[in-house]
């Protein structure tokens, strides 16, 4: 089973190369007309949620929640308006790109849960001063409202 999950990560960072290299572009366009170019977070979103998907699959949390958080803070991202504020998204989502990208190359080692608790207090901290996450649904609610109970 480890050798199966191991080889499942190691085709998840050949994946990941490609939703990378498209967030960073993605981020690139963001910082050349921050106005202009905001529905860019928008497919930065779409990317973070589906690595956050593939990562809980592979029970990779701290992917997950840095991947989680960088979608997150661009779903926010659109309704920024000042320029500062913007430059503030665009920073984290690379400290959450970037994080997410090592973590998987280097799934196999130690990790640096200090600097992971940083970077996610950081993280955090951003998405707070943007108006916090949005609502959430567990998944006993969503049973709920799938029975007609809700």
């Amino acid at each position: 089973m480890g050798q199966e999950r191991d080889q499942k990560v190691l085709d998840f960072v050949k994946e990941l190369t490609g939703f990378a290299q498209d967030a960073e572009n993605a981020l690139k366009r963001i910082e050349a007309d921050p106005h202009g170019n905001k529905g860019e977070f928008s497919h930065f979103s779409e990317m973070m949620f589906a690595i956050r998907g593939t990562a809980m699959q592979l029970a990779l949390p701290g992917v997950a929640e840095i991947a989680g958080l960088g979608e997150e803070i661009s779903v926010k991202g659109p309704s920024v308006e000042k320029g500062s504020q913007i430059k503030k998204c665009v920073a984290a989502l690379w400290d959450a790109l970037t994080t997410v990208k090592y973590l998987l190359e280097h799934h196999g080692k130690a990790e640096d849960t200090q600097e992971q608790d940083i970077l996610k207090n950081r993280l955090q901290a951003t998405l707070k001063s943007l108006g916090g996450a949005r609502e959430t649904v567990s998944a006993d609610e969503i049973e709920k409202l799938l029975r007609g109970g809700g």
